[in-house]
């Protein structure tokens, strides 16, 4: 799993909800992390890559990494998914409403009935 620059978080390690690293390479958008939107929409994608949206379509450009801590800590609801199994997906109609969890469907790959 890819890894971006070494820094500084303040989460006691009894805190930290995730088996993975903090410095774990995430994904997000310009708009959660320059605008302020809020995280409606969580993917746990089935090679384990954590994307965390602002819950509507968004273009390549708008995408950025983030490391998984700094994602925890621009959301600590976050954190209820860290338990989320790869290939789960999560959304939520707004910052206060539940989180609600369901299982990727994997399409055939081409060549299989």
């Amino acid at each position: 799993m890819a890894t971006v620059a070494p820094h500084e978080h303040r989460i006691e390690p009894s805190e930290w909800p995730f088996a993975e690293a903090h410095n774990t390479a995430a994904i997000t958008t310009s708009r959660h992390l320059r605008d302020g939107q809020p995280i409606l929409f969580v993917s746990h994608d089935s090679e384990g890559e954590w994307q965390f949206l602002c819950g509507d379509i968004c273009d390549d450009e708008e995408c950025m990494v983030i490391c998984l801590a700094c994602a925890y800590l621009r959301d600590r609801a976050v954190g209820e998914l860290a338990d989320m199994p790869a290939g789960w997906q999560a959304r939520r109609g707004s910052v206060n409403a539940p989180w609600e969890r369901f299982q990727v469907e994997e399409e055939p790959e081409s060549g299989e009935s």
